[in-house]
């Protein structure tokens, strides 16, 4: 058997590298052992893989025939599945979100569940060469889709105003306090409304986004009036940029909201769903947020009064020389293995397809397309 798939690889390598430079060898290399890390994060947990597919990757395959670079990263996703398939033990699809859909059919509402069912068959086309099934995600039907779509567009319509509210608002406040300072990211998660009238985006996970960029206008105008404001780290920076202006005014990055909803590994791990959602996407600032995200945590404590008061107390001592996430590493040991011999594959095929091409170079013949 594995003799067997690296041949099948190798077969597959063979014709596809043929036409890359070094440079776009070089980076299909690296992308394609980049997407077979994160694979490799969310194999630590149990369950059916899902890879929840963003637009850039979309995007990628959609653009392949006429841009080169998208035709390397939709290349590099593809030889990704091939690991997938042939050296994963796990049950992994591709999932398709509503969110997803919306912006590859140009973020606007369909006119019909027809035109609906019509990008369904259009995006099954252009995923097809992956050879993974292709999974809905939150929608049964292309009429329950077509629901979903259309508070998408209500909750962007919503999210485009309120955003713009909170960029063009005075955030300069006194941080002193009685004891202290105030806490620029807590100031900020106050500012914002307990309830937002969202219909499709998770209200939680809004606010998150949201408080970061509040949080970030607050470090920027309270600089040099009073106490230095505390930042909240790096997640937060990052998460304050997830939503720009685009030229016609709407707002671009709810679909990285869309993704961290969905693809939360510290919440999936908390709520022990029996499957995983992972994040797949081009964006490098979206992809560290998501392993921002990807933590796991147990909770043990003691609280005074608790007429279980000694167990806690032993449960807490237990915990601390316990190996909770015994099982986490493991399964991942075990798929960075695979990861690496799968490499060593992938790595000899890249340099027969460079020094190929260098030989076919300094003959003179000319390179396949």
């Amino acid at each position: 058997m594995t003799n067997k798939k690296h041949q099948r690889l190798a077969d597959r390598l063979r014709t596809a590298l043929q036409r890359l430079d070094d440079g776009a060898i070089l980076r299909c290399f690296d992308l394609t052992l980049w997407f077979g890390s994160r694979y490799a994060s969310a194999y630590e947990l149990q369950g059916p893989i899902y890879l929840v597919l963003d637009n850039s990757l979309i995007q990628a395959f959609k653009h392949r025939q006429t841009n080169t670079k998208r035709a390397v990263d939709a290349l590099a996703f593809k030889i990704f599945c091939a690991f997938v398939r042939d050296w994963s033990d796990r049950e992994s699809h591709l999932a398709l979100s509503p969110m997803a859909i919306f912006e590859h059919t140009g973020r606007r509402p369909p006119a019909s569940v027809v035109e609906i069912e019509h990008a369904l068959a259009e995006l099954q086309q252009l995923l097809g060469s992956t050879g993974l099934r292709i999974a809905s995600l939150g929608f049964e039907t292309p009429a329950h889709l077509f629901e979903c779509l259309q508070a998408i567009v209500a909750d962007e319509v919503f999210l485009t105003q309120f955003v713009d509210e909170i960029d063009t608002a005075n955030w300069r406040i006194d941080l002193r306090a009685p004891m202290g300072v105030k806490i620029p990211m807590s100031e900020a998660w106050r500012a914002l409304p307990e309830k937002l009238p969202l219909h499709y985006f998770d209200p939680w996970y809004v606010r998150f986004v949201l408080s970061a960029r509040i949080e970030q206008h607050i470090i920027e105008q309270c600089q040099g009036h009073g106490p230095a404001p505390i930042g909240s780290g790096k997640l937060s920076e990052t998460l304050a940029d997830l939503n720009t202006f685009g030229r016609n005014g709407l707002l671009k990055g709810l679909g990285d909201i869309d993704l961290l909803q969905i693809c939360d590994i510290s919440r999936q791990y908390q709520h022990k769903l029996g499957y995983v959602l992972a994040g797949q996407t081009l964006d490098r600032d979206l992809a560290e947020t998501l392993n921002q995200r990807h933590a796991y945590h147990v909770h043990a404590g003691v609280e005074g009064g608790d007429p279980q008061r000694e167990e806690r107390i032993k449960e807490m001592v237990g915990l601390m020389f316990s190996k909770p996430f015994a099982g986490e590493e493991a399964r991942g040991r075990r798929i960075r293995e695979q990861l690496a011999e799968f490499a060593g594959q992938l790595a000899q095929s890249c340099k027969q397809a460079s020094a190929s091409n260098a030989k076919t170079a300094s003959t003179g013949e000319p390179q396949g397309h």
